[in-house]
């Protein structure tokens, strides 16, 4: 638990969003949503801090989701291009690097591409609810050449939806914040657990979604071949 009193907490930080609030969160959502920027920067957490913000009058809602929806759309563009323009002719020297290793690099890509070539659009409307792959998606479409303008209008949609309801959700937490202050500091540790299970249960969710992408692979590598023999 913070050394810092909750209500110190949030007022340090509301000095500070009140100073560099709207940068934070625009800046902050668009390097959550690049692909290596994205596991350093905890984008949609300082656009939910924001509008949290804004329920106690340090910011303006309306600002805090444009600019967290923009920075949203700036960043899928920016790995569509590089997809596009950059990465066709280079995705499997960079997968093989030790940086692309550590980071699994060749097997997001890959799952990327599977939910794009078996969902299309609505695969990009799905990849913002699952955590880092959000950036892979952006990065096949572009190595996938999809259309500009239905990425585009997919991705409109996704960011809009996305961050209207994050922050949504930042701006009702912000009401409840002396009883979110009495459940911290009577039931810290418990809070903490339900959170670790959530975490493994996504973690668990994650891996057997790819399991079975894995198998359909397989299945439909299989079949090719089978028809190639016959």
């Amino acid at each position: 638990m913070p050394t810092l009193p909750f209500h110190e907490w949030i007022k340090l930080f509301g000095e500070f969003y009140d100073q560099y609030g709207y940068l934070v969160v625009f800046l902050g959502t668009l390097g959550e949503n690049t692909a290596v920027l994205g596991f350093l920067l905890p984008g949609n957490s300082l656009a939910l801090l924001g509008a949290a913000y804004a329920r106690l009058g340090t910011l303006n809602l309306g600002w805090v989701i444009l600019l967290a929806s923009l920075g949203t759309i700036l960043g899928y563009h920016v790995d569509y291009f590089i997809g596009r323009f950059v990465l066709v002719g280079v995705a499997n020297r960079w997968s093989a690097s030790r940086f692309g290793r550590r980071i699994r690099l060749a097997g997001r890509l890959r799952l990327a591409r599977s939910l794009l070539k078996k969902h299309g659009g609505k695969a990009i409307l799905v990849s913002h609810l699952v955590g880092h792959l959000r950036s892979f998606v952006a990065l096949s479409a572009g190595m996938s050449h999809m259309p500009y303008l239905r990425f585009l209008g997919f991705e409109l949609v996704a960011a809009t939806l996305w961050n209207t309801a994050f922050c949504l959700l930042g701006y009702f937490i912000a009401a409840e914040i002396d009883r979110l202050q009495v459940i911290l500091e009577r039931s810290g540790w418990v809070i903490l657990g339900v959170l670790l299970l959530l975490f493994l249960a996504w973690r668990y969710v994650g891996q057997r979604m790819k399991k079975r992408l894995r198998q359909e692979r397989r299945q439909a590598r299989r079949r090719a071949r089978d028809m190639i023999l016959q």
